[in-house]
């Protein structure tokens, strides 16, 4: 019985040792990956084009598919300083594939009159009411609607957990269009050109947020004749669509 107690501890202690050896050859060939030509040969065995699968797949098909939605919007910079404005609208997008698709954006403006706006026109009217002379009223104008015909190309993917409750698909996307805004006072050509991420919540529910530049020509009454001024103009709009 001693000599078993004494021999039981030994063996114990050599496994000990072994495991520790082994533990230490096989974390040092892991922290060597590009030293350690068995496990290159490995990993160059395994097909890449299944792992790209795997992170790239794209589980909302975009083949061939008519996306509807409806936007909602506000200038960030560039709309007139007298007038505050927001938008309200639809767009129509036809994907051709995951990569591109070509549509239309229509939106209807709504127009106010800001603080200093008021301030100022109050302040003319004050003292054209008290009859001093050469008061000049600034002038201003307003957006009623317009429409662009567009194109969007997407060349960013991606998947976004979220909170664990699951898994969003998205796409980072340029665009870029053509179209007419009609103004207060009168119609003009109008380009625009941005970027957006466009979330594809299911099968049929999409989401997107955008930002856009706008640029065209209004004319503007300043008290004795029309001016011609460049508008340059960022618009972001988010919106809720439908895939058919």
């Amino acid at each position: 019985m001693k000599r078993l107690s004494f021999i039981i501890p030994l063996v114990l202690l050599g496994l000990f040792v072994i495991n520790a050896f082994a533990a230490t050859d096989l974390n040092s060939e892991m922290d060597a990956l590009g030293a350690n030509r068995d496990l290159m040969k490995k990993a160059k065995a395994i097909d890449p084009d299944n792992r790209m699968r795997v992170v790239q797949n794209r589980e909302v098909d975009r083949n061939l598919r008519l996306e509807i939605g409806i936007n909602y919007g506000a200038y960030a910079t560039g709309n007139d300083p007298y007038v505050n404005t927001t938008t309200f609208g639809g767009q129509l997008d036809f994907h051709i594939n995951p990569r591109w698709s070509f549509g239309a954006r229509y939106q209807g403006y709504n127009n106010n009159m800001n603080a200093e706006g008021k301030a100022v026109y109050d302040d003319a009217n004050n003292r054209i009411a008290h009859n001093e002379q050469g008061v000049r009223v600034p002038g201003y104008t307003y957006a009623k609607d317009s429409w662009l015909v567009v194109g969007d190309w997407y060349p960013i993917y991606g998947k976004l957990n979220m909170f664990d409750a699951g898994v969003v698909h998205f796409d980072v996307y340029v665009v870029g269009g053509a179209g007419q805004i009609d103004l207060g006072t009168g119609t003009s050509p109008l380009y625009s050109a941005g970027g957006g991420v466009g979330f594809w919540l299911s099968q049929h529910v999409t989401s997107r947020l955008e930002a856009r530049w706008q640029g065209y020509k209004e004319n503007v009454w300043d008290g004795s004749q029309m001016q011609n001024r460049d508008m340059n103009e960022t618009v972001l709009t988010a919106s809720i669509g439908f895939l058919l």
